[in-house]
């Protein structure tokens, strides 16, 4: 189910329920959500004809949630903490657009008639809110590819004991296997240190378990190098000492900002015209969870993650970490 809409760009975007010259009719169609935010698609009302008018944007919406900030604050947190850190042509684009006539009230009315995640049923817009984000629409058309991965920490945690056997990320995924956990990073069963490694060979390794497309693994061994070796060198020097000797509240706000570059997604698209690569998912994280970062490291310092020298019980010679092979 969508909702029929009008988009004016004149003076600045925006999105109404009624119709004011020279707005254009078009639709929202829900695409996918996260745990803080809705995407929908902007579509031409005209048999979903393209209408040049229109931008070529999707449009994400926050979730009346605690934890999720409204547009105007995400876009100005985006714009001091990450849109200066990489190349223009990297980054997915921002920009604001004003919702009119209550427009999330009449978005909540069609969710229930929406195939959602089933975990995710009871989340539903805030009605108060009068601004959405478009972002850049890389959804692949029917002779596209779109490769979306989760280069997460390219460097080693700075509270890593010495010596250690394991990654931070790799740390993790051992720990989380001890539980029968496995997210969809863990299942590539690849070092993400391997990804920026100097030999090119591991790189080649690393990405053949990222993506069957040959055009895309190329990319990410010697194309995609820049720019993942920017985000490595940004994830080190705003998190030096780590959350664990993070003492001030500049330091906190670093780590945060690290963390964010360590749960971005890389999207890769591949189309006729070579392959387009944008950094997304740079939405600030928030200071209370620098409590549960310190969690999250104690227990893999404790638990011996890191040194590959866990509890019997869950004991596995480490065969996937750049690190065990040093």
């Amino acid at each position: 189910m969508s909702l029929a809409v009008y988009y004016n760009s004149d003076p600045a975007p925006r999105l109404s329920l009624q119709q004011s010259l020279p707005g254009v009719p078009c639709r929202l169609d829900y695409l996918n959500e996260g745990g803080a935010n809705f995407v929908f698609r902007i579509v031409s009302s005209a048999d979903d004809a393209v209408d040049e008018r229109l931008p070529n944007k999707l449009l994400r919406l926050r979730k009346a949630l605690p934890h999720a900030h409204s547009a105007a604050d995400q876009l100005q947190a985006y714009d001091a903490n990450f849109k200066h850190l990489f190349p223009h042509e990297h980054l997915i684009e921002h920009e604001l657009v004003q919702l009119e006539g209550h427009l999330p009230r009449w978005l909540n009315q069609t969710l229930p008639y929406i195939d959602r995640p089933s975990h995710r049923q009871g989340d539903r817009l805030p009605t108060e809110e009068t601004h959405g984000m478009l972002v850049t629409d890389l959804t692949p058309r029917a002779d596209e590819t779109l490769l979306q991965i989760k280069p997460k920490w390219l460097a080693q945690s700075p509270n890593a004991p010495r010596g250690a056997k394991r990654c931070r990320t790799c740390a993790l995924r051992a720990q989380r296997a001890s539980k029968d956990i496995r997210t969809a990073t863990d299942q590539q069963e690849s070092c993400p240190l391997d990804l920026v490694s100097c030999d090119a060979s591991r790189r080649h390794e690393t990405v053949s378990g990222i993506s069957a497309d040959a055009e895309l693994r190329s990319y990410l061994v010697e194309d995609a190098q820049p720019l993942l070796r920017i985000l490595r060198d940004q994830q080190v020097s705003l998190d030096p000492r780590g959350v664990l000797h993070a003492d001030t509240e500049e330091d906190v706000l670093n780590v945060c900002r690290a963390m964010t570059l360590r749960d971005c997604t890389l999207f890769l698209r591949r189309s006729s015209e070579g392959i387009e690569a944008r950094l997304g998912d740079l939405d600030l994280k928030q200071p209370a969870k620098a409590d549960r970062w310190r969690e999250v490291e104690n227990g893999l310092i404790e638990g011996g993650w890191y040194a590959n020298d866990e509890a019997d019980a869950y004991h596995m010679p480490e065969k996937i970490c750049a690190l065990s092979r040093v």
